[in-house]
């Protein structure tokens, strides 16, 4: 739970990366710690990583199938993960 909140702080102090390390830490100690997976989501998508937001969600639903929170998360984000598949890839090399 004080990884959970560690990483609720740093979220909210802009620090995402040191959010989601908490997170991810709070996870490995308590797989089935529902609120940390739907925050550990939340703070993925917030960096735009679609694909890690969806596997966090969908944990979240193996440990709660009726999550009111982590199903319309999952919905949308298997929708924006599909839709990127088609969006080509730019290298930033020259």
């Amino acid at each position: 739970m004080v990884y959970n909140i560690l990483g609720v702080s740093y979220v909210r102090d802009g620090k995402v990366n040191n959010g989601i390390a908490m997170f991810e830490m709070a996870v490995k100690l308590q797989p089935s710690y529902v609120t940390t997976w739907n925050n550990l989501g939340d703070a993925f998508e917030n960096k735009k990583g679609y694909k890690a937001a969806l596997k966090a969600f969908e944990e979240v639903l193996l440990f709660d199938p009726n999550n009111k929170i982590a199903w319309p998360r999952r919905d949308a984000l298997k929708d924006e993960v599909e839709m990127c598949k088609w969006v080509p890839f730019k290298s930033k090399k020259k």
